[in-house]
């Protein structure tokens, strides 16, 4: 099996080589698309834009965006992928001076382990969402105009899968297992009704997702293991230390899926029984612009990274009241 994964290793970093040799004029197109297919945008994004467009869909994006970042981060500990930037270094097979040289930038030096591919994941699912309820409740008919919807489906996420290879942050393989995760959960989620859960839904699926990823994490270490390895392997072979960052590790991605179902589950609530002018015809032309600015501007929060678990907590008051302020908040302002 060592020998396996180390060829299927070893041809990924021929295949990032020969990436960065054809696009290495477009280093910023690929960092542009690679920061387009970041998980955080499903929340400051994508979510509001469709809750206040159509907010059923607005719902499921939430969820599935939460649910999908949620068992990447299970997966990563589980399977202890490895990353091209590190792994080169890091793997014995190569002799000294003779280290595959691999291009970093900015937003390579992710934290997490690599496998399966996180922006390719998450970023499948929600796009999936959007375009197959988009279909749905336009009730499109035209098959030349969904051809046109699932192909810029495909073109798109084979850029973001594209980018992240050149950017020497995933293997080929991490990649495509996360869009082939990501499509299949986006499907089972279409077959869940949001429309009837309640508060306590809210609580007890943010309770489960808790539970199951402090048993993971315990169980990670119970066997030996290090839970924060890559972390290290991140912090030593980054080209700038200031290239790393907190909010890219698992127990951030964690704490913001459950925060925000937390956040969604009470705003909802709060929509019930709170009065306001939320019904106009023109609702969604000044709601939806307030909604992305304060998911937008909440991004501008940056907390002090020296105290970790001031810094975890802070994200997720910050990811809570967020999503609570676009679902009950927004909607309250008056035309």
């Amino acid at each position: 099996m060592q020998g396996l994964s180390d060829s299927i290793h070893i041809w990924g970093v021929g295949v990032i080589q020969q990436t960065q040799r054809t696009f290495q004029g477009q280093s910023q197109l690929m960092l542009l698309l690679s920061h387009f297919g970041d998980p955080r945008f499903a929340f400051t994004l994508y979510f509001p834009a469709a809750y206040y467009l159509h907010r059923s869909i607005g719902v499921r994006v939430l969820w599935v965006a939460a649910i999908s970042e949620w068992l990447n981060a299970v997966c990563k500990w589980i399977l202890c992928g490895e990353r091209p930037y590190w792994w080169v270094h890091e793997c014995g097979l190569y002799a000294e001076g003779e280290v595959p040289q691999l291009n970093q930038y900015s937003i390579t030096c992710e934290t997490g382990p690599g496998s399966p591919s996180g922006h390719a994941m998450i970023t499948s699912a929600v796009w999936y969402i959007l375009v197959s309820d988009l279909i749905h409740y336009k009730e499109v008919q035209s098959v030349l105009f969904k051809c046109v919807l699932w192909s810029v489906y495909g073109l798109m996420m084979s850029a973001v899968c594209v980018s992240r290879l050149f950017i020497a942050t995933h293997f080929p393989h991490q990649v495509i297992a996360g869009v082939l995760v990501g499509i299949i959960l986006a499907k089972l989620f279409n077959s869940v009704s949001t429309s009837a859960m309640t508060l306590r839904t809210y609580l007890v699926a943010s309770t489960v997702l808790s539970a199951v990823a402090v048993l993971t994490y315990c169980l990670v270490f119970a066997f030996g293991l290090d839970p924060f390895w890559s972390v290290s392997l991140a912090l030593k072979r980054c080209a700038l230390r200031d290239w790393v960052h907190l909010d890219t590790t698992l127990f951030y991605s964690l704490i913001r899926d459950i925060s925000s179902l937390l956040g969604l589950g009470f705003g909802l609530w709060l929509d019930k029984r709170l009065t306001g002018n939320g019904k106009s015809p023109f609702r969604p032309l000044v709601h939806l612009p307030l909604a992305l600015a304060v998911t937008l501007a909440s991004e501008s929060l940056k907390f002090p990274q020296d105290n970790m678990m001031l810094f975890y907590a802070l994200g997720f008051l910050k990811h809570f009241f967020v999503v609570c302020v676009v679902v009950a908040g927004v909607s309250r302002v008056n035309l």
